[in-house]
């Protein structure tokens, strides 16, 4: 990829408003839609439901499905690529949580290996654009991540996004940047990194310390949509920008889903927004709390706009405490 900075597909989060606010900054080099269900994509009209919906800047685009029945999932696969709207497909490994887990579905097809050849195979039948998995670390003895290269290249995968933490680990433990390292080693195809990164600075030195090929980035890209820019330039001139106002950003969003989305659906995803947002400020908590009180989307920018705008947006690594 030209620009090796991606946007994790994320739940509820990674749709086409959001998407439309970080390439405000640009500096992303892929931009994921949130997860998509393979039942519900094979027998519906994708080109209706808003979880397909394009963004008006949010180029290149990919989509990723959910999903363990190898002739559902390439079905939903076809459809997505009849619409013209994307550009990578994306076949979720990785999540452990939710509904995929309640399915078995994501990280739990780890466990069933065979099962997901099938689906890798056909999904590549019907597919002619590139064709990438998202993963966490495979368990098993030293000799599961040599079999599971084999098993992705046979089946046509052009790349792999590997988020460094085994399924039980969930987001407890450190990300295992050792394991990125062997399985770029491992790999034939392009690597992209996913675990921890909180900064641009963090970017950078997951590519070099274990040779990926770009890095995925997903909670720090919800408290910070810019950092894909920030990223591009501290690479480019060794220092990061100012960021942006903030108070700015949250108005800049609200009209973003005004634009598109009715006003109870938006909402609910601007509630979903000021909850990462918030996690920027010690405070955080309390302004999260106080704008959700808002009876209306306008009511919630305000109420949000006027917390921000009285505080300072601290450093880099972003640090999560809202979970």
């Amino acid at each position: 990829m030209p620009i090796p900075w991606v946007m994790a597909p994320m739940a509820d989060l990674t749709h086409a408003c959001f998407r439309d606010l970080v390439a405000q900054w640009g500096g992303c080099g892929l931009y994921f839609t949130e997860m998509l269900n393979a039942r519900i994509v094979a027998s519906s009209r994708p080109e209706k439901d808003p979880y397909c919906a394009a963004g008006l800047k949010d180029r290149p685009r990919a989509c990723q499905v959910v999903g363990d029945d190898p002739v559902v999932v390439a079905k939903a696969f076809e459809k997505l690529q009849a619409l013209g709207r994307f550009d990578v497909f994306n076949f979720n490994l990785g999540c452990c949580r939710g509904m995929p887990a309640r399915y078995g579905w994501g990280a739990a097809l780890l466990q069933r290996p065979q099962r997901v050849r099938e689906i890798l195979r056909e999904a590549r039948r019907v597919l002619e654009g590139p064709f990438m998995v998202k993963m966490r670390i495979p368990e098993g003895p030293n000799e599961t991540a040599q079999r599971w290269a084999e098993l992705l290249h046979r089946c046509g995968v052009d790349a792999v996004v590997l988020h460094a933490r085994y399924p039980r680990d969930l987001f407890k433990r450190p990300a295992r940047w050792d394991v990125l390292k062997q399985w770029k080693r491992l790999l034939a195809i392009p690597l992209i990194g996913n675990g921890d990164v909180f900064s641009p600075q963090d970017g950078l030195r997951m590519m070099e310390e274990t040779g990926c090929d770009g890095v995925m980035i997903g909670r720090a890209a919800l408290m910070r949509p810019w950092i894909f820019s920030d990223l591009c330039h501290l690479r480019a001139t060794g220092t990061l920008p100012d960021p942006p106002n903030v108070a700015h950003v949250v108005g800049q969003y609200g009209l973003l889903l005004r634009q598109r989305v009715p006003e109870r659906e938006a909402v609910r995803r601007f509630r979903h927004f000021a909850f990462w947002i918030c996690q920027n400020y010690s405070y955080g908590a309390y302004y999260y709390h106080k704008s959700c009180r808002a009876s209306t989307l306008q009511a919630m920018v305000e109420t949000l706009q006027g917390f921000v705008s009285r505080d300072s947006l601290p450093d880099y690594p972003v640090r999560p405490f809202m979970m």
